[in-house]
């Protein structure tokens, strides 16, 4: 028996490396998601340009230089349409990051930014285009940092909306870009659900309100995703999601308290069969705001399928 004893501290080191190597690596793989590009797109029989949407006539695919200060420095468009491959913008300086985008021209008034989640990319967004092309004159589809072809980390929505702002100011400011009267609508998918809705918030407060917001599988804070995938995974979660969650939201105010700065109408879908953002976890993070949760839908289809989604959407946008 004796011999036991040293075994006890022992084991509660080991049991201590393992759950902090656990929570580490939850939150590294948090901040360096797989990479959603050119060949996510093929591999999933997805649009691999705007080009290869239904309905879209004009586009065109540029990138915008912001300082690692928060100070954005100037968009690159590139030519009209059918162009296969991306222009290269003036190379920024060693202090500046580049978010690539594109600029799709629409059928409707106003602007229009949509907003990819996490691990996802503009080649996911344009799987949500064929439902807004009727409701915007132009739709800008960005990478966020650490995402398809932007570089970096993600700040897993926590500064993305700095961001961009900083890439719609750029972009308004280019010669070739159309942005006719008809104000601004926002369209997030989960972590740019969150994107949207602090970008919202940011431009209210500043006297420049959205005309509209659009919430796509929104979750109300990072350990909703975080420990929802790991439990699809069969991961354990518990207080390993949660200390890797407070360890990268450092403070972040939930989605539900943002929704109450942003002055504009809200209308957030979700799926019956998410269980990344269940029903209940987009209610929670929606409230008090119009919400419809499709039947038969995952998270990832959220806002591609449905025809009750499409219905209500088309609906908000009629009435706002």
């Amino acid at each position: 028996m004796p011999i036991m004893i040293p075994l006890v501290p022992l084991a509660a080191v080991a049991a201590g490396a393992i759950t902090t190597t656990y929570t580490v690596a939850i939150a590294r793989e948090a901040k360096r998601p797989r990479r959603a590009t050119y060949a996510w797109a093929l591999a999933h029989h997805s649009a691999a340009s705007p080009a290869e949407v239904p309905g879209v006539r004009t586009w065109r695919e540029g990138s915008s230089a912001l300082h690692t200060m928060g100070h954005a420095r100037a968009a690159h468009p590139t030519s009209p349409a059918h162009a296969t491959s991306p222009t290269r913008a003036t190379p920024p300086s060693a202090r500046s990051i580049v978010l690539p985008w594109w600029l799709v021209e629409g059928q409707g008034a106003g602007t229009m930014l949509v907003i990819h989640g996490w691990g996802r990319s503009r080649w996911d967004s344009l799987r949500r285009l064929p439902w807004l092309l009727e409701h915007a004159a132009s739709i800008m589809l960005p990478d966020l940092r650490g995402h398809g072809e932007a570089p970096g980390t993600t700040s897993i929505g926590h500064s993305d909306h700095l961001d961009l702002d900083q890439v719609l100011a750029s972009v308004a400011s280019a010669p070739a870009s159309r942005d006719p009267a008809g104000g601004l609508t926002l369209v997030g998918h989960s972590m740019g659900a969150m994107v949207a809705t602090r970008l919202a918030a940011l431009r209210a407060a500043r006297g420049t309100p959205a005309r509209r917001l659009v919430l796509m599988a929104p979750y109300d804070s990072l350990i909703v995703p975080m420990a929802n995938r790991l439990r699809v995974r069969g991961l354990p979660a518990g207080p390993f999601a949660a200390t890797a969650a407070w360890w990268l939201a450092r403070g972040e105010e939930p989605l539900h308290r943002t929704l109450a700065r942003v002055q504009c109408p809200v209308l957030a879908l979700g799926g019956e069969l998410d269980a990344v953002t269940t029903p209940s976890d987009v209610r929670r993070a929606a409230a008090p705001h119009e919400t419809l949760i499709e039947p038969g839908i995952d998270h990832a289809n959220v806002g591609v399928e449905g025809t009750a989604s499409r219905e209500a959407l088309q609906a908000f946008f009629a009435r706002t």
